[in-house]
């Protein structure tokens, strides 16, 4: 048996012999010295090792697949910086349109339209940690409510960037 051919690969032989494991040990040796610098005798000792060891998948797994590398991708910085892009430009297409300026010049219309939600506060009691600690508090003025807060916040935005623009 023939373990090289003329060119210096391995035979078909001699692969068969050596996944047989029929070889002595100087074969075995040679053969490993072989393997680990030419690349096509090492994929064919790897198809040979392989062939009955690979299966068709029981399913198709490109969904999954693509699924996971979906995932993978928002999860990166790209697919955040790509989702903070179509932000940014859905905002500004908002705002280009007048979208946000008839939201705030129809506020009382919204306003009648969303549910009233009342909320009642415990009786206030002294703070645990020392008022230092805690920051300035949110204050609101009597009678005003999250909608008028809201639009008067959009409104004075909009008059910002007018004033910009001229």
């Amino acid at each position: 048996m023939e373990l090289f051919r003329e060119d210096g690969c391995l035979s078909d032989e001699g692969l068969h012999a050596l996944t047989a494991g029929q070889l002595d040990e100087l074969g075995r040796l040679e053969a490993a010295e072989h393997l680990a610098y030419c690349d096509k005798c090492t994929d064919r000792y790897t198809a040979l090792l392989t062939a009955d060891a690979l299966a068709d998948p029981p399913r198709d797994v490109r969904r999954t697949v693509m699924s996971a590398i979906w995932v993978r991708l928002m999860q990166s910085t790209y697919g955040r910086a790509a989702v903070a892009g179509v932000a940014a430009v859905l905002a500004l297409t908002m705002w280009r349109t007048g979208a946000l300026t008839f939201v705030t010049d129809h506020g009382s219309d919204l306003q009648a339209l969303l549910p009233t939600v009342q909320v009642t506060l415990p009786e206030k009691q002294p703070p645990k940690i020392l008022p230092e600690k805690l920051g300035r508090p949110v204050t609101s003025r009597p009678g005003e409510n999250i909608y008028t807060r809201v639009s008067s916040v959009l409104e004075s935005l909009l008059n910002a960037a007018e004033n910009i623009k001229s």
